[in-house]
């Protein structure tokens, strides 16, 4: 890249080896590359903080908040990746998503969904229902041991996914999204979980105050 500054050859970085000017982003690059990872799943979290923490004193606003025009944009659009990057690439979840969609395999909308055998689709009703009764019903310890079971099934899959996108090829990518896929019935079964558990603690907490004016 060129410098738009000292127009002289400005290096990989985001300021110029040159001159030192903070450089536009390149639109081109991958989360990987924005942070300076080697592109793969197993992402070193500790790394990736510190890269992340690294340059964003490099290019944060606050820093060209007098500079010239293009330095002040390049600093937002830097900030803008950045951040996009770092959210992406720290979440196992959306970092799964991410590079399935870099590979061209789809994991949204219906084509998604087909993903998903029938027999699966039924049986996750079947847990649904079943968790709906154990609730209605006050079974807590059924509750505990259905969560359970879907928290186990989310960690095997995670565990499938991150394999699967390690190898990369073509199979084991269709198959990280079918999984991507079914971890997203098993994420919704715990959210449903955790909003009965806060309805259930507001309930109580507002019983508690009623006793207490009484």
């Amino acid at each position: 890249m060129i410098c738009w500054s000292c127009e002289r050859e400005a290096g990989s970085g985001p300021l110029c080896g040159a001159c030192g000017a903070l450089l536009p982003p390149d639109d081109a690059a991958d989360h990987f590359q924005v942070l300076g990872l080697a592109s793969g799943y197993a992402v070193d979290l500790a790394a990736l903080e510190a890269a992340y923490k690294r340059l964003s004193r490099q290019v944060h606003p606050d820093r060209f908040a007098t500079a010239e025009p293009r330095a002040r944009r390049a600093s937002t659009s830097r900030t803008v990746q950045l951040n996009d990057a770092w959210r992406t690439l720290r979440d196992p979840v959306r970092r799964a998503e991410y590079m399935l969609s870099r590979a061209g395999v789809d994991v949204g909308g219906q084509d998604g969904e087909k993903k998903v055998p029938p027999a699966f689709l039924m049986e996750i009703l079947e847990l649904n229902e079943e968790l709906r009764e154990a609730q209605d019903a006050g079974d807590r310890d059924r509750v505990a041991a259905l969560t359970a079971s879907m928290r186990g099934r989310a960690a095997e899959t995670m565990t499938t996914i991150a394999s699967a996108l390690e190898v990369g090829t073509a199979d084991r990518l269709e198959q990280a999204a079918r999984a991507l896929v079914s971890l997203r019935y098993y994420n919704r079964f715990m959210d449903q979980v955790a909003a009965h558990e806060e309805r259930e603690d507001a309930r109580a907490e507002a019983q508690a105050r009623g006793t207490d004016h009484g």
